[in-house]
C-alpha cells in the first residue's frame, strides 16, 4: 500500500501489486538509462509512491541513493550541497519541491550542479515557467513530466519537454483562459 496526493488533495492509501511496480521500475530504468553510477536524491516520504522509485528503482539499476538527514530533509541549501557533493544524477519529485531547490540555486552565486542529468516531475501541475528556469541554469536538462493514477503502478504516462509553447506564457498557472482555445 502507498499513498496517492488523491485528486481531492488528501492522501489515500492505494494497493498496487509487485508485478505492476516491478514493471514501471524496469520500464523507467531501460527508457531512461537509468545505470550503476545514478544517483538519486531521494525527499520524497516512503509512504508517498514517487520514494518507489528512489528507492526499488534506482536499486534494480545498481544505482545509489542519496538520503538527506532528518534535519537537512526540508534545506534546499543542503540538497545542493548534497548534489554537489555526492554527484545526483537524476531528481525525482512533485514540482514544488524541485522549486524549492531553483529558488535556493538562482539565489546563489554559484554554478549548478553538473552532475544532474534528468530531472523527473509528477504529483501535481508544473508551472509553465519551470522548464524555462531549469534551461537557465542546465541549458541540456532533459525534463520528464511523469502521471498516471498511483493504481496503475505509480506512472503510466510521460512526456518528455523540450520547450513551451510561446503563447502559454502569460496564461495565470498555465491554464486556457475563457476566450482561448487549447490546441
Amino acid at each position: 500500500i502507498i499513498y496517492t496526493s488523491g485528486s481531492t488533495g488528501q492522501p489515500k492509501g492505494v494497493m498496487i501489486d509487485h508485478r505492476g511496480a516491478v514493471n514501471t521500475i524496469l520500464d523507467m530504468n531501460a527508457r531512461f538509462e537509468i545505470a550503476a553510477n545514478d544517483r538519486i536524491l531521494a525527499l520524497s516520504a516512503l509512504t508517498f509512491d514517487l520514494s518507489v522509485f528512489d528507492i526499488f528503482g534506482m536499486l534494480a539499476a545498481g544505482g545509489s541513493i542519496v538520503m538527506p538527514s532528518a534535519a537537512d530533509l526540508h534545506d534546499p541549501a543542503a540538497w545542493v550541497r548534497l548534489i554537489q557533493t555526492t554527484g545526483v544524477t537524476i531528481w525525482n519529485s512533485v514540482p514544488a519541491l524541485l522549486d524549492l531547490l531553483l529558488n535556493a540555486l538562482e539565489a546563489r552565486p554559484i554554478a549548478p550542479p553538473p552532475s544532474l542529468r534528468q530531472i523527473w516531475l509528477s504529483g501535481d501541475w508544473i508551472p509553465l515557467h519551470m522548464p524555462e528556469r531549469i534551461w537557465a541554469l542546465w541549458p541540456n536538462m532533459q525534463i520528464i513530466s511523469l502521471g498516471g493514477a498511483t493504481e496503475a503502478s505509480i506512472w503510466s504516462i510521460f512526456y518528455p519537454i523540450s520547450q513551451i509553447d510561446p503563447q502559454w506564457r502569460s496564461i495565470p498557472y498555465g491554464y486556457p483562459l475563457a476566450n482561448q482555445s487549447w490546441h
